[in-house]
């Protein structure tokens, strides 16, 4: 096994990995309208966007996990809402009641902007198959990515877990993450980087 810089022949392993694991770490195949959804609000965006980035976990032959993200959560907010989201949202329709918050809330302008950003701008996702989990592949591709983007610059990252999702809230405190923020349905998680710019 081993982590590489995704490519575009990534894409549709990318998209299945994302859906597979869309459900609180269970399989969303079936939830929303089109099994596609998921990955054009969370996971393919990356592959585009300002300052994103995607490592995936190969075990030579297939990406069989990720981790992905963005150096400068603003920015890429802005991107999101003004170039990416209205070209890619038409193509998918509200079917399900899931859809009912999924398709609203992905072109809401502050659904990325956490409170804390001036200390942890970059935000990042990671998702492994099931039977990638448990094998060390999380704490890896953490590492790595918190590496890209501290040689980056970056002084922190965040990201936001669902409170349903058991083994999520367990892991990332285990991987140097502390919970900075949430709400009934979230945590938000934190990880300093580099130290934040001397004030002029």
């Amino acid at each position: 096994m081993s982590i590489r810089p995704a490519t575009a022949a990534d894409h549709a392993a990318i998209a299945r990995i994302c859906l597979l694991t869309g459900a609180q770490g269970d399989d969303a195949t079936g939830r929303f309208g089109d099994d596609t959804v998921l990955a054009d609000v969370y996971a393919t965006p990356y592959l585009r966007g300002p300052g994103g980035f995607c490592l995936v976990w190969d075990d030579g032959g297939e990406a069989r996990g990720y981790v992905l993200g963005t150096s400068d959560t603003a920015v890429f907010q802005r991107w999101f809402v003004d170039d990416w989201w209205p070209r890619v949202g038409p193509t998918h329709a509200e079917r399900t009641p899931d859809d009912a918050w999924l398709l609203p809330s992905a072109g809401d302008p502050s659904r990325m902007l956490t409170p804390r950003l001036d200390l942890f701008p970059a935000h990042l996702h990671i998702d492994l198959l099931p039977d990638q989990q448990g094998r060390g592949a999380g704490r890896a591709l953490i590492e790595a990515a918190c590496a890209l983007l501290a040689g980056r610059g970056v002084a922190g990252v965040h990201l936001v877990a669902e409170r349903a999702n058991a083994g999520a809230q367990a892991f990332y405190p285990r991987v140097g993450f502390e919970a900075v923020g949430g709400d009934d349905a979230t945590v938000t998680f934190a990880r300093r980087l580099a130290p934040p710019p001397l004030a002029e």
